[in-house]
């Protein structure tokens, strides 16, 4: 309850979630029949990279605006740098005017497409919750396809699924504050899985000492029955358990060819994110697909 993500807005956890998002939800796009998104641990929807929280960490210096420092950002990474110009109409070709950074729910809201779309948004903290209702209805007006719950995002993934329309993805991405958030986040998934088997679950996770979270990996997808692959981006060597070397997303159900997709976007990522030596990225298969 006491993390926020405003001091984190924008940093290369964030560069990367999105520019996979973003993927996915081009995937489900390619067919015309209507489909149900859910972010599970949403957020406030938008946040103000002047405020006194970004500016404080700073992250998205070392995040989303190296990435944009790259000329070759654009051709890249078309969906990501596409959205952000979206949300900033003055944004400099180089990032640097970049003033709002998306988040999840403003990605997810600017997919929907017909009447028959949903879009499902939770979150637990009280004072979010209030932004982030305010957020979508001042970006998206008070659109009837999308729902804004004030609830813990572990227990809503018990009751929005399997959703309706049956077709769509859910992303989770919590805190990981408590002691034992990685593993009831594999709990969860496992058993929305076991719910909903077709259904595309996108997680992410941060990553600090690697041993340790593919240990989680390997447990995660040992309660899985379908195609899942993990895709990271270090910032530096992942020894040291004390800080986030990096971040990550287990993928179930991924789009077909999706690493093929991503490796030249992962490929210009670790080069424009890294910080110190050891750094790296990686497209691993947790559960091979039939």
């Amino acid at each position: 309850m006491n993390y926020r993500h405003a001091f984190h807005a924008g940093n290369a956890g964030d560069v990367l979630k999105h520019v996979v998002l973003l993927e996915l939800l081009a995937a489900l796009q390619r067919k015309p029949n209507p489909v149900h998104l859910i972010d599970s641990h949403a957020g406030i929807g938008c946040y103000d990279l002047a405020s006194d929280e970004a500016q404080r960490g700073g992250e998205f210096r070392f995040g989303v605006q190296a990435a944009l420092a790259d000329t070759a950002a654009p051709r890249i990474l078309p969906a990501y740098v596409a959205a952000l110009h979206d949300l900033n109409p003055g944004l400099r070709d180089d990032g640097s005017s970049l003033q709002v950074y998306p988040g999840s729910p403003w990605l997810l809201a600017r997919s929907l497409r017909g009447p028959e779309d949903r879009l499902s948004l939770c979150e637990l903290h009280p004072q979010d919750v209030i932004a982030l209702k305010r957020t979508m209805t001042a970006e998206f007006g008070r659109d009837p396809r999308i729902a804004v719950h004030h609830r813990d995002g572990f227990e809503a993934l018990k009751g929005l699924t399997p959703p309706s329309p049956r077709r769509g993805l859910v992303l989770i991405d919590p805190a990981y504050e408590a002691k034992d958030e990685f593993a009831a986040v594999a709990r969860s998934v496992q058993a929305a899985h076991r719910r909903w088997p077709t259904g595309m679950l996108a997680v992410w996770y941060p990553i600090k000492e690697q041993k340790t979270v593919d240990v989680w990996k390997a447990t995660l997808a040992g309660g899985l029955g379908a195609e899942t692959i993990a895709v990271e981006l270090t910032i530096r060597a992942a020894r040291e358990a004390k800080q986030m070397n990096g971040s990550g997303l287990v993928i179930v159900n991924p789009p077909w060819q999706l690493a093929a997709t991503l490796q030249p976007m992962l490929d210009f990522l670790g080069s424009r994110l890294a910080r110190e030596a050891g750094a790296g990225t990686r497209i691993e298969t947790l559960v091979p697909g039939a």
